[in-house]
């Protein structure tokens, strides 16, 4: 499922004027209607890093507990997840396939967190996942809810650490990462559809 190698790198070298043109004929459902680039301020950086330092030694729980809640709360997501697909929740809790993909995913939140300075790089990882997200069939509107879950699982491990400024600080972070990466799905899929219409 996806667009062939040589087909994406044409449809990712397409002309950055008449890309331009398009995206602003068609209005999509799921772009955030915003002038301003989703960034992290520099408090909110320093807040992430001094607050991840005291995650490291827990976040193989943190990522579970992110993933269990988003399949509790939104069910039609957990069925994307072959692996996950149907089981309950004490299953789920004991299942080392989702421990191994939790400590995936916040394996790869680290490396945006160590290169929030480096935006180049950080957007690069981002669009990348959210290529393979389309690949694994994942829909867009799914990259929005990880966010919330994953405070809602930090916030217990950070007790006297966490507060307003500390929540807002995530939730940003969480905002950034999901506008690359909904951005690199919608073109992705743009490309997919065209190149299924050409053949």
């Amino acid at each position: 499922m996806g667009c062939e190698n040589s087909k994406m790198e044409k449809c990712e070298k397409k002309d950055k004027s008449a890309e331009a043109i398009e995206s602003n004929e068609v209005a999509h459902p799921h772009m955030e209607e915003e002038s301003e680039p989703l960034t992290v301020s520099p408090r909110q950086k320093e807040l992430i890093l001094e607050n991840w330092q005291l995650l490291v030694d827990n976040i193989s729980n943190v990522g579970v507990i992110t993933f269990m809640n988003l399949f509790e709360t939104h069910p039609d997501v957990q069925d994307v997840f072959m692996p996950f697909k149907g089981l309950s929740q004490e299953e789920l809790r004991h299942s080392k396939e989702l421990r191994a993909h939790g400590l995936r995913v916040m394996g790869f939140v680290q490396k945006v967190v160590a290169r929030l300075d480096e935006p180049e790089k950080s957007e690069q990882l981002l669009k990348e996942l959210g290529k393979n997200h389309v690949m694994y069939g994942a829909k867009i509107d799914y990259v929005d809810l990880i966010g919330p879950q994953f405070v809602y699982a930090v916030k217990p491990s950070l007790k006297e650490h966490w507060n307003d400024e500390v929540e807002e600080a995530w939730i940003q972070l969480f905002k950034y990462m999901a506008s690359i990466m909904k951005a690199a799905m919608l073109e992705t899929n743009n490309c997919q559809e065209k190149n299924s219409t050409k053949s």
